[in-house]
């Protein structure tokens, strides 16, 4: 992707040079070489981040987190004047470890600053020395210093994340080529430049356990063959002989879909021809394209019940997976039930010790309480009894006729009468229907006699 001059206005698809960018004066100071710091350095430290945020700024836009120096040369040329000051920019952003090289990153992505740095330190001294003995005596190789490529760790982060947005969360559980990838990229807007920032991009990717892939060598380099896209988080991202039988379903799927396509397409065309030679009474004609009509029908009617079993086998698939979810949620489920009741102690025969225990204690308490009700209902008879002996004496009463025998409500003592006391009781009752009774007869005799 070429970028416009600065001369030139940028169009809506190009990537905006800043303003300052059209001042020639100021650009010339800017393409110069770097001066030493202690002579300015806040012009030193202005120039270094005007570069670096153009660089970045540039590479995120064009998707190639891949760079080198002569690539950024090339794009940033005002007319025939080329940036002299750029080696300085790229060894300024080695030092603070913003960029990697290629080769240090495809050899191992998953190592961290400080182990790339030991790894360079410890493992390989010797060949760094002989590399520097060999530039003191021979001369630096300028040319192949500037075709040297550099990976800018921001725009690697930044495409990765937005590879992650658009791209892998709408694909979840799919094994892709290396080649749909692509496609699905590009379909997605997602603007990458070349295959080999597609292939640092999916390292990184890989690293971060996002995920999984299986290389494969071809013409002597090893390559990304296959990409997995991990159903949820946690995932085994190994590509496993499954994997393989699924993924080889859905590539025949893919294909008897555009064959089916291709052959109704045919039989449109056959028809059509058909139907022409007809008009033109060539029926002999007719009857050909008729034929090969009839032909591929009977191909095409083949190819979508091939179609209808593999689709059959990718359903049956996908619906044993379901249930193999479902039943790894029945036994954690199960054996986290088992656990609880194990660490609390509810077994069958516990729980019916526990419940006869309860009961016994229960029958227990009763058998207390009716004690106790008992023993305090016959200490207060004989509390009252022995009041009542008190009370006679102290009213020099010794016979029991003065005071009736003290009624218990609960045990009421049984009178018995005979007939002729019942009689005599009778004959004692004064009548209220005006007639003198005997008794009252008696009483007025017993006056007047006085």
């Amino acid at each position: 992707m070429s970028l416009a001059s600065g001369d030139q206005e940028n169009g809506a698809g190009q990537f905006r040079f800043p303003e300052s960018w059209k001042d020639n004066a100021r650009m010339q100071v800017q393409f110069a070489m770097f001066r030493s710091r202690h002579l300015g350095t806040e012009d030193y430290d202005g120039k270094m981040k005007f570069w670096k945020d153009l660089i970045a700024k540039y590479l995120k836009f064009s998707g190639r987190p891949i760079f080198s120096l002569r690539d950024l040369q090339l794009q940033f040329m005002r007319g025939d004047q080329l940036p002299a000051c750029l080696d300085t920019v790229i060894s300024d952003m080695q030092q603070t470890k913003q960029i990697r090289s290629r080769s240090e990153f495809e050899h191992d992505p998953a190592n961290s600053w400080s182990g790339w740095l030991v790894n360079s330190l410890v493992k390989r001294p010797l060949s760094w020395s002989w590399s520097k003995i060999k530039h003191s005596v021979v001369g630096e190789d300028l040319e192949a210093s500037s075709l040297l490529e550099w990976i800018h760790l921001d725009v690697l982060n930044s495409t990765c994340d937005l590879i992650t947005e658009k791209v892998l969360s709408e694909n979840s559980g799919k094994l892709l080529h290396f080649e749909a990838f692509k496609s699905l990229c590009k379909a997605q807007q997602v603007r990458i430049h070349s295959d080999k920032d597609f292939c640092v991009c999916l390292l990184a990717l890989n690293v971060r356990q996002i995920v999984g892939l299986e290389f494969k060598v071809e013409k002597g380099q090893r390559q990304i063959h296959l990409i997995k896209i991990p159903k949820k988080d946690g995932d085994d991202l190994n590509i496993s002989q499954e994997d393989h039988a699924v993924h080889n379903l859905q590539n025949t799927q893919a294909q008897l879909l555009k064959q089916l396509e291709e052959l109704e397409e045919d039989i449109k065309v056959n028809d059509e021809k058909a139907r022409q030679y007809l008009k033109e009474n060539k029926r002999q004609l007719a009857k050909t394209y008729l034929r090969k009509r009839h032909l591929l029908e009977k191909n095409h009617e083949r190819r979508s019940l091939a179609l209808h079993n593999i689709e059959s086998l990718l359903c049956s698939v996908d619906e044993a997976q379901n249930s193999g979810v479902v039943l790894d949620a029945y036994k954690i489920g199960s054996n986290t039930l088992k656990k609880v009741l194990s660490d609390s102690g509810l077994k069958y025969d516990n729980v019916d010790e526990v419940l006869a225990d309860v009961q016994d204690t229960l029958d227990q308490h009763r058998e207390v309480q009716d004690v106790l009700s008992t023993s305090v209902v016959e200490g207060a008879s004989q509390e009252e009894d022995q009041l009542e002996r008190e009370l006679r004496e102290l009213c020099g009463e010794s016979s029991q006729s003065t005071f009736g025998p003290l009624i218990n409500n609960n045990e009421k003592p049984e009178v018995v009468i005979t007939d002729e006391e019942m009689i005599a009781m009778l004959q004692d009752l004064e009548v209220e229907d005006g007639t003198v009774s005997q008794m009252s007869t008696r009483t007025a005799k017993a006056i007047q006699g006085l």
